[in-house]
């Protein structure tokens, strides 16, 4: 389930908005994303101090928590699995996700309607 950040005032959108462009770059080919990955029971994508925190039910270091993370972002940000790769920590907590075929803009925009608030 995605809560849709709408609702939200302007200071904390802004102040999200700023979160994911200090851990999303621009590359020839897509948007690098940091995301930081979290065993725990509920599945969504989260803003905890100046990261983004995807939380799995998958266990970390099985290699299911990275075909977790691709297939959450894929039906989330509505685009196929083919766009997204793990370019950057396979094995590590912190992963570098690539997504090609978007601009960094765009992206935003949609991480935006993503992110769960806690």
């Amino acid at each position: 389930m995605t809560l849709w950040v709408c609702a939200v005032s302007d200071d904390l959108r802004n102040k999200i908005m700023s979160i994911i462009m200090r851990n999303a770059s621009e590359s020839g080919e897509g948007v690098v994303v940091t995301i930081r990955v979290e065993e725990d029971g509920e599945e969504g994508l989260f803003v905890e101090s100046d990261e983004l925190v995807y939380r799995t039910p998958a266990t970390i270091g099985s290699g299911r928590e990275n075909a977790a993370l691709v297939s959450f972002l894929a039906r989330t940000l509505r685009i196929p699995s083919s766009r997204i790769d793990v370019v950057y920590g396979a094995r590590e907590r912190v992963k570098r996700i690539m997504i090609s075929g978007i601009d960094l803009e765009e992206l935003v925009l949609k991480l935006l309607r993503v992110i769960r608030l806690i």
